[in-house]
């Protein structure tokens, strides 16, 4: 469950070393648009989180992922051909949606297995390795970036999805029993979708997680072309993005200590409020200049905000899920897709802004969190 999980994190930061290359390699002009090898796989994922959900009640799990994997394989290997840069892009988008399956039923197959300590045992197994590519992804990439070219880094991918794909067959059983099965239908979509769109606490805060992940997701896609073009950091990058990464490790370490007694909405508004402030302090001492700030001034802004966004996207989505019981792996794939699509505009609209200073991702973190919490203070605590 922990390897296919991974999968689609595995994609995302095994590319950013190499984002560079492939834009030079397939003819991109515009610079900015090299983000998209990035946002183009959260879009195939927004479509496929949204099926899968319903496909896995109806059909049993192991059919679906199979399936998922067998789609983002032929992905993979139409990036690998690709001679152009909208091939590539198709591709990234095939990829999400086959990651997307994986993704959402391994959380479905842990809920049928286990219960109480047991699950919660192993969706913390699940977390640790999710953490931990982000900080092993990167250095991978670049080893196949400098030994290879950019397209072994999709072989691998490739391998990798293949592997797990046969591993998944041979070992795990079924676990969602003909008699729990649930009818498929255009009604149960479309019942599923209006329950999660007018309800008023589901729906803010999944525009809430779509501003917060859109934020984040322009942060990855803009990743190389702020350390390693205006920070000229080369490869030292991978370094870097690690490092980053496991403060949102330790983060969520802390998180899972404090949520229980806290709660999760006020972790949620102070952790966007300190966001709000170390963004406001950044653009104050720095906007003024037209060269980017010192290396150390941005990655300490960059590790604040992968402090407080660790307490953001599991509390947000438990909030938003908690009134949603009753039919949660449906209203799951909906606020996941809805929050997804979201997250792309955001994304778009902040990475096609980036220039030699890296401000519009700071604003962008800035505007995402403001409106933000508007919305969740509107919502009481619980």
């Amino acid at each position: 469950m922990a390897a296919m999980s991974a999968l689609d994190a595995f994609s995302i930061d095994a590319m950013l070393p190499a984002l560079d290359q492939i834009s030079s390699d397939l003819n991109v002009v515009v610079e900015n648009r090299r983000q998209y090898v990035i946002t183009s796989i959260f879009l195939g994922f927004s479509i496929g989180v949204l099926f899968y959900g319903f496909v896995a009640d109806r059909f049993g799990r192991k059919k679906p992922v199979i399936a998922g994997f067998l789609i983002y394989c032929f992905g993979a290997l139409t990036c690998v051909s690709a001679d152009s840069f909208s091939t590539m892009l198709v591709g990234r988008v095939l990829q999400g949606i086959g990651a997307a399956g994986p993704y959402v039923l391994a959380i479905a197959i842990v809920r049928d297995t286990y219960k109480g300590e047991q699950m919660a045992r192993m969706l913390s197994l699940i977390m640790m390795v999710f953490i931990g590519v982000p900080m092993i992804a990167p250095f991978v990439g670049q080893g196949l970036l400098l030994i290879a070219g950019w397209r072994s880094i999709f072989v691998v991918l490739t391998v990798y999805s293949f592997l797990v794909m046969i591993w998944f067959w041979a070992r795990q059983p079924e676990t969602l029993l003909p008699q729990k099965r649930q009818e498929l239908s255009v009604v149960k979509i479309k019942k599923s979708v209006t329950e999660v769109v007018t309800h008023p606490v589901v729906f803010r805060y999944t525009l809430v997680i779509g501003l917060l992940s859109g934020a984040f997701i322009a942060y990855l896609s803009t990743a190389q072309q702020i350390f390693q073009e205006i920070y000229q950091l080369g490869v030292r990058f991978p370094v870097v993005f690690a490092s980053l990464a496991s403060v949102f490790g330790i983060a969520s370490f802390i998180n899972s200590r404090l949520v229980e007694t806290l709660g999760a909405a006020k972790l949620v508004k102070a952790s966007i409020s300190i966001i709000i402030v170390a963004s406001a302090v950044y653009l104050l001492a720095y906007n003024e200049l037209d060269i980017a700030p010192p290396l150390a001034i941005h990655i300490a802004y960059v590790a604040v905000i992968m402090f407080c966004f660790a307490f953001l996207f599991g509390n947000t989505t438990s909030l938003a899920m908690e009134p949603m019981g009753h039919i949660a792996g449906a209203a799951s794939s909906v606020f996941t897709s809805l929050s997804t699509l979201l997250a792309i505009i955001v994304a778009t609209a902040i990475g096609s802004q980036i220039d030699s200073t890296g401000h519009p991702l700071v604003i962008g973190f800035a505007v995402a969190c403001l409106l933000s919490l508007v919305l969740c203070v509107s919502i009481k605590d619980r």
